[in-house]
């Protein structure tokens, strides 16, 4: 059962990686997100390695985009993070 509050499952391969900032960017069109539905985590499975790695949402932007942190400790260190722009 979906809630309006839920955890969606996305792959690296849909997604931008930016190297220097470390930051995973997609648009919410892209990933098939329905307008409303505002996950609380995400989990990302790596194309390279097939990990799958929970992200947390940290931030709403005034715009409705997301930006989320990585639920793993050595990521979360690293910086790495998602952001799924409101488009």
């Amino acid at each position: 059962m979906n809630y309006l509050y839920d955890t969606a499952d996305f792959h690296t391969g849909q997604f931008d990686y930016d190297k220097s900032t470390k930051k995973f960017t997609a648009e919410a069109s892209e990933l098939a997100l329905k307008p409303g539905f505002i996950p609380m985590e995400i989990i990302l499975t790596s194309a390279r390695t097939g990990d799958r790695v929970n992200f947390t949402l940290d931030y709403i932007e005034y715009d409705g985009s997301l930006k989320f942190e990585a639920g793993r400790l050595d990521l979360k260190a690293l910086g790495v993070t998602v952001h799924i722009i409101n488009d």
